[in-house]
């Protein structure tokens, strides 16, 4: 940690209520950068399935979806060292697989409805 940097300690929750962190974190950085280092930390436990890449994490902030450009500096967290600022980390599910023919009405009219839950 460098003399100028400034950090923030960051607690990622996720959905099932497991936690990520707290960690501190660069206020320097953007949410991309953030959602890298995160899958970095995930790598580092085999037992943990992880996302498969950044497009596929959310991070929500005081009911915020934070824009992966956005740098956290503009985000007016606190930054004293006592002080965990807790984001919310949604992950998207993985794909399920197209079922085959089903897809297909009668006289084969292909179903243009088709539903996705985020």
């Amino acid at each position: 940690m460098a003399g100028g940097d400034v950090f923030s300690t960051i607690r990622f929750r996720m959905q099932d209520g497991n936690d990520i962190g707290p960690m501190p974190v660069n206020v320097s950085l953007n949410i991309n950068a953030v959602k890298d280092k995160l899958l970095q930390e995930w790598s580092k436990d085999p037992t943990k399935e992880a996302p498969k890449a950044i497009a596929d994490m959310k991070l929500i902030l005081a009911g915020q979806v934070l824009e992966n450009s956005k740098p956290l500096s503009e985000l007016k967290m606190p930054t004293s060292p006592d002080t965990v600022v807790t984001m919310h980390l949604v992950i998207r599910p993985p794909a399920s697989p197209k079922p085959r023919d089903k897809s297909q009405g009668v006289a084969g009219k292909v179903s243009k409805c088709s539903c996705v839950i985020v």
